[in-house]
């Protein structure tokens, strides 16, 4: 799954950012850069669904994909392609997985996270105390997420260990079912309950001879496929409990999340500049990445609807995402400011879908 992951990641950048953007995305580096990639290269799914990567880890996972003559990398620049060797080898593992592959980081990489952790220390708890064993040592250390089970089992404990135990097996059941075996197998593996202290990822490795960054991922993959399945009103009965109750903010960084704030009080580019003690570049930036989450963005105080058609005919021309190349193609007079807002927005979509008010 990781290899897919990157070959997939590699051939959409297509040589336009370098590996090291890959990185950033996959441990949800909250920065400008990053999130405006994400979307523009089409990689949302990724955005933070492997935090702990270790900048190492993904050398040496680059390494071996070049190694084995999968990818060309160009060192000058950090560069990377999909060899044809690797485009061979990533529609085989595309087929092998494209069915279950649920990951949907740009939505729920945090929710996701928070949620594991739930499900996690929910089943080791219910399990002790179904056998009367209150005193235990928790897997998950997070305060909160300890608060938010006690919390869980206060309000459904007149249920009954044996009733909510049979819930939780028929909720997960519903859910594994749509998994290759082996990936609902090592899941079950992961978890903690009275008799057995869930597998570490080493060891389900080892079992079931793939790679800790497959163990890991293909958790997530589950982990995000019960959170898609909560969000939609799948016919859970006990699940959805241990969903995280507070709401989370959409894909933007911290300071974007500020300048935001500024905008919807109806303050321009320069008086957020002046607030903030930014470079108006810097909150133009904010602009083009709230425009990618939050369409009900007025677009039209920053660029005309017939400089947006410009744009949008020379983005239907050219195949290349590079900026440079879209902006030799237009007047002095278009920004790249208004060329990266006009990308966010749609870029080539009718002009109607994208003028809000």
């Amino acid at each position: 799954m990781f290899e897919c992951i990157l070959l997939d990641s590699i051939m959409k950048l297509n040589g336009e950012r370098t590996v090291y953007n890959i990185l950033h995305l996959l441990t949800a580096k909250k920065s400008t850069q990053t999130i405006q990639d994400s979307n523009l290269f089409g990689l949302t799914n990724y955005f933070g669904i492997y935090k702990s990567l270790t900048r190492q880890a993904f050398n040496q996972e680059i390494d071996r994909l070049e190694y084995h003559k999968l990818i060309t990398v160009n060192p000058d620049q950090q560069t990377v392609h999909v060899s044809d060797r690797g485009k061979v080898y990533y529609q085989k593992l595309m087929e092998e997985q494209d069915d279950y592959l649920q990951l949907n980081g740009g939505e729920l990489h945090e929710t996701a996270e928070q949620f594991s952790k739930h499900l996690l220390l929910f089943i080791q708890t219910l399990t002790h105390i179904h056998r009367g064993n209150t005193r235990f040592i928790p897997i998950i250390e997070d305060v909160e997420s300890q608060q938010f089970v006690k919390k869980v089992w206060n309000n459904q404990h007149q249920l009954g260990t044996d009733t909510i135990l049979k819930y939780l097996y028929q909720d997960l059941t519903m859910i594994l079912e749509n998994f290759p075996d082996s990936h609902a197998a090592a899941f079950v593996d992961s978890l903690t309950s009275l008799k057995k202290v869930g597998l570490s990822r080493y060891q389900i490795a080892k079992k079931y001879y793939i790679t800790t960054h497959d163990v890991y991922l293909s958790f997530m993959n589950i982990i995000h496929a019960i959170c898609k399945a909560i969000k939609t009103d799948h016919h859970f009965t006990f699940l959805p409990q241990l969903y995280p109750d507070h709401k989370m903010n959409k894909l933007l960084s911290d300071s974007t999340n500020q300048t935001f704030y500024y905008l919807k009080q109806g303050l321009s580019i320069d008086e957020i500049a002046n607030v903030r003690n930014l470079k108006e570049n810097t909150i133009k930036d904010h602009i083009v990445e709230i425009a990618y989450i939050y369409q009900e963005l007025n677009w039209s105080a920053y660029i005309t609807e017939q400089e947006y058609l410009l744009i949008s005919s020379i983005l239907k021309k050219l195949e290349s995402k590079r900026l440079k190349d879209i902006k030799s193609q237009l007047p002095d007079s278009i920004s790249y400011f208004q060329i990266k807002l006009v990308i966010a927005l749609g870029g080539t979509k009718n002009v109607e879908e994208n003028h809000y008010a």
